[in-house]
């Protein structure tokens, strides 16, 4: 057989064996993995066609993407571009490529050139939130799918990813206010609950901080949502509509309510202590309101306090005829000016007959007054303290007003009713 016969034999035998060989199988892309798969096909929401070669090229390079031949991609999206310049899914590919890669900073800058020529191209939008998530931005990527949603193409895992967002973004805004300071807490639980509004413990914590600023009427209002839920009976809420309804001046429902309180727990027995005493001072005669919101009170005005405040001045009996003053005339609190007078408390000037009632009471004379007061009442503690106002009070465990201010210091109504409040339980 001839050198040629044989080569077209062996010619034949190959030509054979190929015919008989299965055929190559097609390449499969792998599915994509964790975050990669919001990392989504370049092409949608991109409506125009580049060339079938282009196509059936593009094609090649998102396979490649997905099984991570990023060689094979890149050269496969460069002859693209070098066919199709303004052909934005291949500059988009890359970006897809750089945030596999994890390098956002290389990504960012392709997708936002893209943006900015196509503000509503659905993949470059999904990208740049992915960016943001990638960056710890979750603001900024909930607020970019949240707008995505609102299209009708937008993709299915759009929903779930705006409610794992939310999940996030929530969470690291409670989070932080729960270590802020008031004001910026108000800020960061309004956000929180834009973001959640049925989130109770955010909106508990928001009415709390609200009501600790005054701001009672915005924390009924942030309150609303949950008064006829289950989680009306909580402790914290209940506290926070009893110093609403106090603010309000329905005393008597705020006392209820923090009597429940306290039966539950005895932290806020002097909470209601405190609250029937602003209820009791709610309802005294207008000179005991006026002298107690002075800040800066007169004698008549502590005579007024002493009377109200002090039970052994309130009901005296058996008392002398008290000197005349010429300068009480028509005076607010002039019968518990005159009681004064009658109980020796305050003495009238013998040559000028005044007792003055305008006169300002500062702290040394308020100490004075108190040590007065236990003497000649006969409070127990003085017995053998002495004379010295100073020790009296202290003799008998009273707060001296002049500590720490000076004796001449102006002294506020609630002062001097603190100070007649200790009087009267020495005297007991």
């Amino acid at each position: 057989m001839t050198k040629k016969s044989n080569l077209f034999l062996i010619a034949t035998l190959a030509i054979a064996l190929a015919r008989c060989a299965p055929a190559p199988a097609p390449i499969v892309a792998p599915a994509p993995q964790a975050g990669d798969r919001y990392i989504i096909d370049p092409r949608i929401g991109y409506d125009l066609q580049p060339t079938p070669a282009n196509a059936k090229r593009f094609d090649e390079a998102w396979r490649a993407i997905l099984g991570g031949d990023y060689t094979t991609a890149r050269k496969r999206l460069e002859d693209i571009r070098s066919r199709e310049p303004g052909y934005a899914p291949a500059q988009l590919a890359e970006a897809s490529i750089a945030l596999r890669q994890g390098k956002t900073d290389a990504a960012r800058p392709i997708v936002e050139r893209i943006l900015g020529k196509r503000p509503h191209y659905i993949a470059a939008e999904v990208y740049a939130a992915e960016i943001d998530i990638a960056e710890k931005r979750p603001r900024e990527a909930y607020d970019r799918y949240r707008d995505l949603a609102t299209r009708p193409n937008a993709p299915d895992f759009v929903a779930e990813r705006i409610a794992e967002l939310q999940t996030s973004l929530f969470d690291q805004l409670y989070s932080a206010a729960a270590a802020a300071p008031d004001d910026e807490a108000v800020r960061l639980l309004r956000e929180a609950l834009a973001i959640n509004p049925s989130a109770s413990a955010a909106r508990i914590a928001l009415a709390q901080k609200l009501v600790g600023q005054h701001k009672f009427d915005e924390a009924r209002t942030e309150l609303e949502p949950i008064l006829n839920s289950g989680d009306v009976d909580r402790t914290e809420v209940q506290e926070a509509l009893a110093e609403i309804d106090i603010n309000r001046g329905r005393y008597e429902a705020a006392i209820a309510r923090y009597e429940r309180l306290s039966k539950r727990d005895r932290r806020f027995a002097p909470r209601l202590d405190e609250i029937k005493r602003q209820y009791a001072d709610a309802n005294m005669p207008p000179q005991f309101r006026r002298a107690i919101e002075s800040e800066a009170i007169t004698r008549a005005d502590l005579a007024v306090l002493m009377y109200w405040k002090v039970a052994s001045v309130r009901f005296a009996s058996n008392m002398a005829a008290p000197p005349i003053a010429i300068d009480i005339g028509e005076t607010p609190g002039r019968d518990e000016i005159v009681r004064a007078m009658a109980l020796g408390i305050y003495q009238v000037d013998p040559v000028t007959r005044r007792v003055g009632p305008y006169s300002p009471v500062n702290a040394g004379a308020l100490t004075r007054i108190a040590a007065r007061m236990l003497t000649m009442r006969g409070a127990a503690c003085t017995r053998g303290a002495g004379n010295d106002p100073q020790k009296l009070l202290a003799a008998c465990a009273i707060v001296d007003p002049a500590l720490g201010a000076g004796i001449d210091a102006p002294v506020s109504g609630r002062v001097a009713a603190g100070v007649m409040e200790q009087v009267d339980r020495a005297l007991k």
